[in-house]
């Protein structure tokens, strides 16, 4: 276990749970780049199942970035909504971190938005305030995380190695918050 994921040792940060990160994002990548290759060889890449399989990749890639930002955040001991608030930001003035945050979550809980305790009611609590900032973004009725990773950067290309430098600014700039 990784108690301390992030520290400084005078100006300089050594985070070697990035490293960690980045290596699970390049496989994850690796999938998702033969999904592109697939789509693009496809007749109907929506019945072949390969939007949902980079949905799939896309979602797991949000919740790995999500630990990490806790996992930075923790032991800089910066409260969730103080860190989530931190730039960068996005164009549409969502703060990147709480954007990944919410994709996170939505890809974690999605399926339970639609048992039978939910059926006929309105989402409330977390889930509806999860939908309620996720939207912001992107529409969450379809491939809403692909929808949300095309905001962080290239839509055209959807992978997740790019968004490093984006998680490390983040980084950078919280740990100026923290002594």
């Amino acid at each position: 276990m990784i108690t301390m994921s992030v520290f400084r040792i005078g100006n300089e940060v050594v985070d070697y749970e990035i490293h960690l990160l980045e290596r699970h994002l390049r496989l994850l990548d690796t999938e998702l780049a033969a999904i592109h290759t697939a789509i693009a060889l496809s007749a109907d890449p929506d019945t072949d199942g390969l939007f949902d399989a980079g949905e799939y990749f896309i979602g797991s890639g949000f919740v790995a970035i999500q630990r990490y930002i806790t996992s930075v955040r923790c032991s800089e001991k910066v409260a969730q909504d103080v860190a989530l608030k931190i730039p960068p930001v996005l164009s549409n003035g969502m703060p990147f971190a709480q954007a990944l945050h919410v994709g996170a979550n939505y890809w974690k809980h999605v399926e339970e938005w639609f048992e039978p305790a939910f059926k006929g009611s309105a989402l409330n609590g977390l889930a509806a305030k999860t939908l309620d900032t996720l939207e912001k973004s992107t529409p969450w009725a379809e491939y809403t995380c692909s929808n949300l990773l095309a905001q962080f950067g290239d839509s055209n290309q959807l992978l997740l190695t790019p968004l490093i430098p984006k998680i490390m600014h983040w980084r950078n700039a919280m740990m100026k918050l923290s002594p």
